[in-house]
């Protein structure tokens, strides 16, 4: 088989891949090179005009009008393994034994102190059994001190600010629970929501089965994203 014959074969089963994905027929690879295949909208666009080079002015005699490079076949190689497997959420996610995370009955002077020490914006706050039941931010303290003007910050425990904990206790902010199974692109998504209604995303939890009330297994940031997408 020939260079030209390897690439026709790779392109077309990309299109019966993303076929699948998306239940159409037509326009998939543009489609494709739009959403979860963003990073390789450029060389998508050339591979559709040499597939269809390819396609309508095969041959000249018994020999190809054209060949593509080794790098190109190898290329569209690389994006069709990645179509058929999207970088996963625990892929580019801080799995929790790498995560600093809190327990109810910390010093709330402490934690803080341990933010400011290592650049922390939110520390997950964890039950003894792993189950993700708020998260200590910035945001925390002032949601406390609004409702509590009188109340001095030292001495107090992370369970003191138990009303503002919670995941979804946060006014200014929002948080996200996806499966290990949740895509990269699904998680981009996530964060690049936009209008009125949203709060912005500030980080998403990923647990066993995608709801708060299994155990913790890893965190992912605006920055995970942008990391891995280059």
């Amino acid at each position: 088989m020939d260079r030209s014959e390897a690439f026709l074969d790779l392109y077309r089963d990309l299109e019966e891949t993303l076929g699948a994905k998306y239940g159409q027929k037509l326009g998939t690879v543009q489609l494709f090179s739009q959403r979860e295949g963003a990073r390789f909208a450029e060389e998508l666009n050339l591979f559709r005009e040499m597939r269809n080079l390819l396609s309508h002015h095969s041959k000249i005699g018994d020999e190809a009008a054209v060949q593509p490079s080794q790098s190109a076949v190898e290329k569209l190689r690389e994006i069709l393994l990645y179509a058929k497997n999207p970088p996963a959420a625990m892929s580019v996610a801080t799995p929790v034994e790498s995560l600093c995370c809190a327990k109810k009955n910390d010093s709330v002077e402490d934690t803080v102190a341990i933010m400011e020490e290592r650049g922390y914006s939110h520390i997950p706050v964890l039950s003894k059994k792993g189950v993700l039941t708020g998260v200590f931010s910035v945001g925390t303290l002032f949601a406390s001190a609004r409702a509590n003007p009188q109340r001095p910050v030292r001495g107090l425990i992370l369970s003191d600010l138990s009303d503002h904990l919670p995941p979804d206790a946060h006014t200014t902010e929002k948080f996200i629970f996806e499966s290990p199974a949740a895509t990269l692109f699904a998680l981009k998504e996530h964060f690049t929501l936009t209008g009125p209604c949203h709060r912005r995303v500030a980080a998403i939890f990923i647990t066993e089965d995608g709801t708060r009330y299994t155990p913790l297994l890893g965190m992912v940031t605006p920055w995970d994203v942008i990391k891995n997408e280059k």
